[in-house]
């Protein structure tokens, strides 16, 4: 090899070297967050057969033990561990109009369903019952 063509090469070596040390290296790739996880380690979610919508209730009417028509649900109230602890029934007025809206506990309603697979949803209470039960409000519906 001539001299020229080897200091040719020393000289391309030592540039791309010192390149490489002058040139800051680059930032590692952010990580995503670990996914949440189950008490079991499952992430997904399997239907179970006893398991029902949330959307399926709200608008559901709500019948008492005589089967007359006392309400419909207008919302379900979640606990802060999630689960379900009340729903809150749209009772009194005549299409939406003048009703007043009443929560009972979600253990006090009995669910079942008709020949049809048609929700029933029951509750022990007589309309004026639920007439003269509290109101209920949130108490600061801006958090909510």
């Amino acid at each position: 090899m001539s001299t020229k063509a080897l200091t040719l090469a020393l000289l391309l070596a030592s540039s791309t070297l010192a390149l490489a040390q002058t040139q800051p290296a680059p930032a590692p790739a952010p990580q995503a967050p670990p996914a949440a996880r189950a008490p079991d380690g499952q992430m997904w979610y399997s239907h179970q057969a006893d398991e029902m919508r949330a959307s399926k209730l709200i608008g559901t009417k709500v019948v008492n033990t005589a089967n007359e028509t006392i309400g419909d649900i207008n919302e379900i109230v979640l606990s802060k561990d999630g689960k379900v602890a009340a729903v809150v029934i749209g009772v009194g007025g005549f299409l939406g109009i003048g009703e007043r809206e009443v929560a009972v506990n979600f253990e006090s309603l009995r669910i079942s369903r008709d020949q049809n697979k048609n929700l029933i949803l029951t509750l022990n209470a007589t309309k004026e019952s639920l007439q003269a039960a509290p109101a209920w409000r949130w108490e600061d519906t801006a958090k909510r």
